[in-house]
């Protein structure tokens, strides 16, 4: 008789990329990005002092649509990702991004009473504000809260192509 098999992790029931996934879905062809949003810690205050408490209180949209710069440019298709622990990223959104004129603010952001202190705090830090407006896209619906992938290293580098070969699925 042998020694025994070495115990083999099991293998998630799904793997592969993200560009792979979004293959599936007819998506991969339309120039698609991958934001991966954490609470920045000047925007910090004692309703929202956890990136949790920006999804408990659904304000995460809106918080996605303050940028300290264009980085979405104007236009394109973002699926975002609320960043947790160990690396890993959980879909909250699948938007188009329209940038606004330099200090234009969204009337349902500056209205948002609940989430004022966000907005406030943004504009304090950011050097050059820019806000967005965002229209829901079809396609990734179902997978809203439950599509979770491995952010690759540096995590700091919150915005990848949506087909970066790194940006990798844990859990569909």
């Amino acid at each position: 008789m042998g020694t025994p098999a070495a115990a083999v992790p099991p293998i998630p029931d799904q793997t592969g990329t993200l560009a792979a996934l979004l293959r599936e879905r007819g998506l991969a062809d339309q120039g698609v990005l991958a934001y991966r949003v954490t609470l920045n810690p000047r925007d910090r205050s004692s309703d929202f002092n956890t990136l949790d408490d920006l999804l408990r209180a659904n304000v995460i949209g809106l918080y996605e649509r303050l940028q300290d710069g264009r980085r979405f440019g104007c236009g394109n298709r973002v699926l975002t990702f609320a960043a947790e622990a160990g690396g890993r990223a959980r879909l909250v959104g699948f938007r188009r991004f329209i940038s606004r004129r330099k200090g234009v603010v969204p009337g349902d952001i500056v209205y948002d009473y609940d989430a004022a202190h966000l907005l406030h705090s943004f504009i304090a830090r950011a050097r050059c504000p820019v806000f967005y407006d965002a229209i829901d896209e079809e396609g990734m619906d179902d997978l809203v809260g439950r599509l979770v992938l491995r952010w690759p290293a540096p995590q700091m580098r919150a915005l990848r192509s949506a087909d970066d070969p790194a940006v990798t699925v844990l859990e569909r």
